[in-house]
């Protein structure tokens, strides 16, 4: 092989045709200095790819020695080398961003020596108001007076100069005030606060960041053509067995992923540690579902968030939101992952919904494939979905879908235009897998129809519609313990008389049951629940 660049090595990395020619390829590029940030950065995904679907033991170690070198170059490179490697979790670099208040905590107390205060977007006001909600009323002189931006005004209150001693004070003083976990979460939202992190632990940074409890396994070649209905209907496994140490690490490691690329969903950050489960789905393949804990849970969907790993590292995460038998999917494959198998992972994520929850009626939102998602426009996601069985909910989309799969067809080297892919959007895409049980109602609009029944009949006094469906509750079956969506379901079930006495009441053992039993039990029981869907029945009819 005649000397190259690094950037033509790279490219030759990438098309590799088979595993002794990507070894060589790899032999060569481990001779070549790491100096120049784009290519770090792009060698860096490279070898996080062929970490995650190696195709042999050699490979494997030759990968994971370069990554070694990888850090050790950047461990060592010019302040100006640093400044520019950092912002994607690649480890001895840093971080620099905004997140929750509760995942920060976590942060500062995962990683206590490497997150601080970097700084904040919040004007003088913001910062005045509401640090004189988080301290004594008696020290107005400090949280009122002047004109100062967060940490000057810290350091005022506090005498406190060292930004990490700041940011902990900050949170210290937010989670030690009688608020409401939500509103906690708002005040440090409007405070705009960015932290730096800085990447020093190997095993929680994403050039090394792993959870596995299999060997690895070696890919002897990918899974392109999808059988949509065979995958889904294969048998999964029970979940691994995981001690309540292990749960506490698949969380850390759900948390540090998303964390790493600036990300966050409520699963995750809020996550029940003890409910979390773990599925191996073969070929190396495993998939953690994660559950909210019970005072963050949604009133009527179960937002049950995942995480995928190929041999133990992240690859993809995204949620389901499920009403009884239906299910809003979301999917993200992360960048450096998208080029391996990405249909075949997410009918895996498909499979365990469908036959750990009993989903029969998939959909997919419109920003998944280009709605306000120029990304989702480019890469034509829309028949990412469509290969897999998905197809437009509207009639007229659907058609226009189906004359567009002929021309690709017919000519392969066709292109979808992007203002075909746009009328795409109008719509979600769904994936019926019982096409006698297409749900008639989703929970937007079963919200929607509570509040058009509060304004109507309460006079818009969400108070009074509440205490009249919980007065009902206790005249009719004796309860007394609140729960808010079930007394306002209660009074549309009891407009019209239109469940008899045992609908009504297992409607409202079901709720009443909702945070006390896992997730899962309530998405069964509600399943179940024929007086729950003979009045969402009874209301579309209307």
């Amino acid at each position: 092989m005649k000397k190259l660049t690094g950037i033509k090595l790279l490219l030759q990395l990438k098309q590799a045709p088979d595993p002794s020619t990507l070894l060589r390829v790899l032999e060569l590029l481990s001779q070549i200095l790491l100096t120049r940030p784009l290519f770090i950065k792009e060698y860096h995904e490279q070898l996080l790819f062929l970490s995650a679907f190696p195709y042999s033991p050699k490979i494997h170690s030759a990968v994971n020695k370069e990554l070694k070198r990888v850090a050790l170059a950047v461990k060592q490179s010019s302040p100006a080398l640093y400044n520019v490697l950092s912002g994607d979790g690649i480890i001895n670099t840093e971080l620099i961003c905004s997140y929750s208040f509760s995942l920060t905590k976590w942060l500062s107390q995962k990683f206590t020596q490497a997150v601080s205060l970097h700084s904040s977007f919040a004007d003088a006001d913001t910062v005045r108001n509401i640090l004189q909600l988080i301290c004594p009323f008696a020290e107005f002189e400090k949280t009122t007076q002047d004109e100062m931006k967060l940490g000057q005004r810290i350091a005022t209150i506090s005498a406190i100069k060292n930004k990490q001693a700041q940011l902990n004070w900050l949170l210290r003083a937010i989670d030690e005030s009688n608020l409401p976990l939500n509103i906690k979460e708002e005040m440090f939202r409007q405070l705009q606060v960015f932290v730096q992190w800085k990447i020093t632990n190997p095993q929680y940074s994403r050039t090394f960041l792993k959870f596995s409890t299999e060997n690895i396994y070696y890919q002897k070649k990918s899974i392109n053509q999808i059988n949509t209905k065979w995958v889904l209907n294969k048998k999964i496994n029970l979940p691994v067995k995981l001690t309540t140490e292990q749960k506490g690490q698949l969380c850390d490691t759900l948390k540090t992923s998303l964390a790493l690329l600036s990300r966050e969903t409520d699963p995750v950050t809020f996550a029940d540690e003890q409910a979390v489960q773990l599925f191996n789905m073969g070929r190396g393949f495993s998939i953690a579902l994660v559950y909210l804990k019970k005072d963050r849970r949604l009133s009527l969907e179960s937002y049950i968030g995942y995480m995928a790993f190929k041999n133990g590292i992240p690859v993809s995460y995204g949620g389901g939101w499920i009403l009884g038998t239906s299910c809003k999917i979301g999917v993200n494959i992360y960048p450096a992952f998208r080029k391996g198998e990405s249909a075949w992972m997410f009918c895996q994520v498909l499979r365990l919904y469908h036959q750990n929850f009993k989903v029969s009626y998939f959909y997919v939102n419109p920003y998944q494939f280009g709605k306000g998602n120029p990304e989702g426009l480019k890469s034509g996601a829309f028949w990412f979905y469509y290969r897999l069985g998905f197809r437009p909910v509207q009639t007229d989309i659907n058609v226009l879908s189906k004359t567009e799969w002929k021309k690709i067809n017919t000519d392969k080297k066709y292109r979808t235009p992007v203002n075909i892919l746009k009328k795409f959007t109008a719509g979600p895409v769904s994936l019926h897998l019982n096409k006698n049980n297409t749900p008639a109602f989703f929970a937007p609009e079963i919200s929607t129809l509570i509040s058009n029944y509060i304004n109507k009949h309460f006079n818009s006094n969400r108070k009074a519609a509440i205490q009249h469906g919980y007065q009902k509750l206790k005249t009719q079956f004796q309860l007394t313990a609140k729960n808010e969506t079930l007394s306002l379901l209660y009074l549309l079930a009891d407009k019209n008389n239109s469940l008899s006495l045992k609908e009504k009441k297992d409607l409202a053992n079901v709720f009443m049951l909702q945070y006390n039993n896992s997730e899962a039990a309530f998405i069964k029981n509600l399943q179940k629940c024929s007086g729950f869907w003979k009045l969402l029945n009874t209301q579309g009819q209307k």
